[in-house]
This record gives structure tokens, C-alpha cells and sequence, in this order.
């Protein structure tokens, strides 16, 4: 049996022994320039795929607790479609998903391996998680727009991806192959919602921001030297915008009887992942961007339970179709010489999605499981949710008693930040089945160890941060909740040098630097504090953060050999902090406060080598950040 690693069309022949070996250098001349060709396709192009599918189900189901909130119902009065609607005013509240797919077998069509060869066809198998988190604001536009109510929401929230490879019957993984992907995005956007009665109309539109990774050992792949795995990061961009529409139907039984809800959608995604370059100078630019239209339909109730609670236990079906779908790559190979061009086949879907919502007073709790089935993907995911009024709570407060947290702010602040970079650096040897007797630079273990070693470690840096926020806060008696979205500069740099000397020879110096540095950072925190005393408040506070970081390797030794890279990746995370927050009079508040964030990673791909060396290493550096924050704030109470 012949493999060849690094493609997916795999065979079995029986030869004699002349006739296997003469098979063999053939598939060596001329299959490996089409591995280089498509390194990091397998895993970029089901990874770009995963994340458009994955953002857009993310705010799908965000629009679903919308409708399901403000039409469908969550008390048995205060006006709207079904006797459900929270009323004038204003609502607040989260959602969530988890969901994991199957993916038995992506197609991709009219992959030009060369220019003189026809179109291929591979197939990717991957199974995929995803969690997201949103925080929604919703408000009524005070009156009628075409008889009915309007309401303006906007949100923010995060959505993670992650994917592995699987063998399929077309394209098996060798033991040393594998390949995941991983996408970290924000999301922000708003939505616009119209009812009259049993009528709805929405619409929203989402920019998407974030980034991608991709640990590749699936394509670099040689059959003597086994696979070369690398770790790859890339910016990511995007765009959502969905058009939805339905009716209620009555089923009889009035307010609390059975209903039926048809809806139809349509919505356009796009993901414009930046153009990267891997370890051997190709360069990739992706693209994703489908057209999808859905309809369903729901069959739910609003029970009356006591203390004037309601129970809305729902079931619903839906099919969704996707067109003008495009999923591909434009590669260009590091002499110019050749360009290729993936596109993807659209898909049809089927689903279901059961679950209940419970409201009592001001609060609203929910919680589903939904299954999702295509011709080559399955996916069970499930929600929770919690929505509560605010229109109650952020009632302006006139009178001349105990100060009142409720209500939306802005300020400034500045202070000082302390930042921590661990850098971790390794190197491999860019092997090459067509010079099987040629070395890299850095070829045994112990010289690949020394140089790794030299090039990590931790480096530190302390600056200034300033800027402003916005938030909004709602308080019952001593508990106050918040929410608020800050926006900093974020100056930090640090670098650090190693060096270690050559094992195989001790006349040679080899000296590595790593360096790091940010610019600003964006942060959306919830906040939950207790009130100690009329005018003192303390809290704690976590959620996203985010900021750009950029990093740069470079290696050289007496020995002649040297390189460089740089990259920079939008990286998220989390912070979680607390302060103090006094009032100073009924419109001004000053603090106090302290984050920690801590955010993913970039790496850095530097191509090691000198003039006359027949091979290249690859160092690689990971960097990843950490940092604290202490800082006072003043804002002015609305």
C-alpha cells in the first residue's frame, strides 16, 4: 500500500517490487509540490467554514430570545401580541449556547492543484464545539410605528469555536497528522423589532471581529521525515445581517391556550479572514461568505401558575437553506508560480428545538436543547437564558432620600497597568523528501532544545491606561447589578534575549529575542455590588476583553545563521476585578478599581538559515498575556 501524506486521495495497488519503487518517485516528484501547495487548507478551510456557521447560529439564537422576550410572551399582561410583551420600558438580559457538531464529510470542489492539472475534489471530516454570550439591551420607541410597537435592542457578546480533524474514507489522518482550529470572536450589533398583534417583523446587523488559529500538522507532511506542526493565527473580520418575519396563529383558548408561530428569515454572513503567510513563505488569503434562508414553525403556551408566574413550554421545526455559498482559498505559492481556488457546495438543513421559559415579576428564566441535522453534519446544542425589567428600576429618582445607583453613566479614568508576557519558542527542521540527505542549520535535538530554550521566557513592562466608559446600573434595596463597556490605551512592550551555546559546536553563539507590545484594550464587564452605606458602594466585576498584540522573534549565531518574523493577532479573553464607588453628590461618583486580564496568544514564524544552508528551520514563538490593572474612575449619573 502506497500512502501519501499530505493529500487526501488514498489507494492500494499491488506492485512488484521495481514497479512500487518506480510508483514511489513519482508520487514523490510530483505529489509533494501539491502538499506544499495545500498546507494548512485542511484545517483553514473547514475552520473558516465552522466559524461562519458558528456566528451565525450564535446570533440566530440571540434574535430567538428576543422574539421569544418581547412577542411570544413572558406574563400574562402588559399589552403586545400574545398578552406577553414586558411592556414599555426597558429590559436587560443574557443569553448563552453550547453546541457541538459532527461534520462526516465537507465537501470542497474545483481545487486547482496546477495549472496544467484538472480540478480535484477533497473532503474534510471534523467535529466542532461552541459556546457564546451575549448581553442584550432592549428599549420601546415611546408611541405606534405603523400601529404597532417598536423597540431598539443592542448587544454585545462573545463566541468561541473550536475544531478537530477526523479521518474520513477519503481522507485517512496518519498516526503523526492532526489539525485543529480555533476562533475567538466578539460580536456587537443592534436589532430592530416591530409587532402589531400577532405580526412581527425584526432586523439586525452584527460586525464581527476576532481571530483565528490553526495548529496544522496535516498537510506539511513528507513520507520519510513524517509531518512538520505548526501553529498559524490570523485576524478575522465579518459581517450579519438577517431580515425576519412571522405570524401567531390562535389555536383557540385564548390568552393561555395553544399558538402557532411561522416564521421566515433570511440573512447574509460574510468572515474576511486576513491574508497570513506559513512557514515556507506561501501565502493564503480565505474567504467565506453564504446566503441562508429559514423557515420554521413553534407550537407553545402560556400556563398561569401562581403568585402571577407564567410557564411557556415550547417545540419547534425548522429547515434552512444555504445558496451563493462560497468557501475557499486563493493561495500563492512563495515563487509566484501558482495560484488555486476552493469553493464549497451549499447545504440544506433540518431541526428541532424544544424548551420552556419562566417569568415571574421582573425577572424571566429559560432554557432549551436543540438537534440539527444536514447531509454531512449533526449538531445538539443547548441555551440559558435570564432577562429582568429595568423600566421600574431606572425610574428617575427625584427625591431628597438615600442615593440611588439605578441608572446609565459615563466618566473617565486613568491609572496604571502591569504587564506580563511568558514567550515560548520552539524550532523545528523544514524537511524535504527531494534532499533527503540535506541538513538545517539547527539539526539534532539537543540544538533544537538549546534554541527553544533561548528563545523563552517572561518579559515585563509597566504604562500608563487611560480612557473612558459607559455603563448602567439597576438597584434592588442593597443589591446593585451593572453593565459597562470601557474602551483604554493600553501602551505595553517589553522584549527579552537568550543565549545558548551550539552543542555541536562550542566556538558558536546562538542569540534569540522575543518582544511583545499592545496599543489599546476594549473590555465588557458585568458588575454586582452591595451597598455599604448610602453613599459607598462595593463590588465585584468580570467578563470580555480584547486588545491586539503583537509579537517579534529574531535569531542569529556565529555560525551564520539568522532570521526574523513578526505577526500581531486580536486576541480575547477574560477579567475579573472589584472596587469602591462613592457618591459625591446626586449626578457625580468617583472610584476606585482593580482588573486582571488575562488573553490568548500569537506566534511569531521566523524561517532560520543562511545563504548556503540547503534547509531552513522554523522557530516559532508563542507569546501570551497577562496584566493588572488599578485605576480611578469619575463618571456623571444620567
Amino acid at each position: 500500500m502506497v500512502r501519501v501524506v499530505g493529500w487526501g486521495m488514498l489507494g492500494a495497488w499491488r506492485f512488484s517490487a521495481a514497479s512500487w519503487l518506480f510508483a514511489l518517485a513519482a508520487a514523490l516528484l510530483v505529489l509533494l509540490p501539491l502538499a506544499r501547495a495545500l498546507a494548512q487548507s485542511s484545517v483553514g478551510i473547514p475552520t473558516n467554514a465552522a466559524t461562519g456557521r458558528s456566528l451565525t447560529d450564535a446570533v440566530n439564537q440571540n434574535e430567538k430570545a428576543l422574539i421569544d422576550r418581547e412577542v411570544l410572551g413572558t406574563t400574562p399582561s402588559g399589552g403586545g401580541a400574545v398578552g406577553g410583551v414586558a411592556g414599555a420600558g426597558m429590559t436587560s438580559y443574557p443569553t448563552g449556547r453550547l453546541r457541538t457538531s459532527d461534520h462526516d464529510g465537507l465537501s470542497v470542489h474545483n481545487i486547482q492543484l496546477l495549472p496544467d492539472e484538472p480540478p480535484g475534489v477533497r473532503s474534510f471530516s471534523y467535529t466542532t464545539t461552541e459556546a457564546s454570550a451575549f448581553a442584550n439591551i432592549t428599549a420601546q420607541v415611546p408611541g405606534t410605528v405603523l400601529g404597532g410597537q417598536l423597540k431598539v435592542s443592542g448587544f454585545i457578546g462573545q463566541n468561541d469555536l473550536s475544531l478537530d480533524l477526523r479521518s474520513n474514507s477519503i481522507q485517512v489522518l496518519g498516526p503523526d497528522q492532526s489539525g485543529t482550529g480555533r476562533n475567538e470572536s466578539i460580536l456587537a450589533g443592534a436589532s430592530v423589532l416591530w409587532s402589531l398583534k400577532g405580526t412581527y417583523a425584526l432586523a439586525s446587523l452584527v460586525g464581527t471581529w476576532g481571530q483565528t488559529t490553526l495548529k496544522d500538522g496535516v498537510d506539511d507532511c513528507s513520507i520519510n521525515f513524517g509531518c512538520n506542526h505548526q501553529r498559524y493565527n490570523f485576524n478575522t473580520s465579518g459581517l450579519i445581517g438577517t431580515l425576519t418575519a412571522g405570524q401567531i396563529f390562535d389555536l383557540g383558548g385564548g390568552v393561555f391556550g395553544p399558538k402557532l408561530d411561522l416564521r421566515g428569515s433570511v440573512g447574509y454572513t460574510r468572515v474576511d479572514p486576513a491574508n497570513f503567510f506559513n512557514v515556507r513563505g506561501d501565502e493564503f488569503d480565505f474567504h467565506f461568505s453564504t446566503w441562508t434562508g429559514t423557515v420554521g414553525l413553534t407550537l407553545f403556551a402560556n400556563m398561569a401558575l401562581e403568585d402571577n408566574a407564567i410557564l411557556r413550554p415550547y417545540i419547534s421545526g425548522y429547515l434552512r437553506q444555504e445558496w451563493d455559498y462560497r468557501n475557499g482559498l486563493t493561495f500563492t505559492r512563495s515563487d509566484g508560480a501558482t495560484s488555486i481556488s476552493a469553493y464549497d457546495q451549499a447545504h440544506s438543513y433540518a431541526g428541532v428545538d424544544a424548551g420552556l421559559t419562566y417569568a415571574q415579576g421582573s425577572m424571566t428564566y429559560g432554557a432549551a436543547i436543540y438537534y440539527e441535522a444536514s447531509g454531512d453534519e449533526r449538531s445538539l446544542g443547548g441555551r440559558l437564558g435570564m432577562s429582568m425589567k429595568l423600566d421600574e428600576a431606572l425610574a428617575p429618582t427625584r427625591s431628597k432620600g438615600p442615593f440611588n445607583w439605578s441608572g446609565f453613566y459615563a466618566g473617565v479614568n486613568a491609572g496604571s497597568a502591569w504587564g506580563h508576557a511568558h514567550a515560548n519558542t520552539s524550532v523545528t527542521c523544514l524537511r524535504d523528501d527531494n534532499s533527503p540527505l540535506a541538513k538545517c542549520p539547527f539539526e539534532d535535538a539537543s540544538q533544537l532544545a538549546a534554541v527553544g530554550a533561548a528563545g523563552s521566557g517572561t518579559m515585563s513592562d509597566q504604562a500608563f491606561v487611560g480612557g473612558g466608559q459607559v455603563g448602567l446600573n439597576w438597584q434592588t434595596g442593597s443589591l446593585v447589578y451593572g453593565l459597562e463597556l470601557d474602551l483604554q490605551a493600553f501602551n505595553l512592550a517589553g522584549n527579552r534575549s537568550g543565549t545558548a551555546t551550539d552543542p555541536s559546536d562550542a566556538t558558536n553563539a546562538i542569540t534569540v529575542g522575543t518582544s511583545f507590545h499592545t496599543d489599546w484594550l476594549i473590555t465588557a464587564r458585568g458588575r454586582l455590588g452591595w451597598v455599604m452605606a448610602p453613599n459607598l458602594l462595593l463590588y465585584g466585576t468580570g467578563g470580555l476583553a480584547a486588545t491586539e498584540l503583537g509579537v517579534r522573534n529574531v535569531l542569529s549565531s556565529d555560525s551564520s545563521a539568522q532570521g526574523s518574523a513578526s505577526a500581531s493577532g486580536r486576541i480575547t479573553g477574560w477579567t475579573v476585578g472589584g472596587g469602591a464607588e462613592w457618591a459625591l453628590s446626586r449626578n457625580w461618583t468617583l472610584r476606585g478599581e482593580y482588573l486582571h486580564l488575562d488573553f490568548g496568544k500569537v506566534t511569531a514564524n521566523a524561517s532560520v538559515g543562511d545563504p548556503v544552508a540547503e534547509l531552513k528551520n522554523n522557530m516559532a514563538s508563542t507569546v501570551e498575556l497577562t496584566a493588572d490593572i488599578v485605576r480611578a474612575g469619575l463618571n456623571y449619573k444620567f
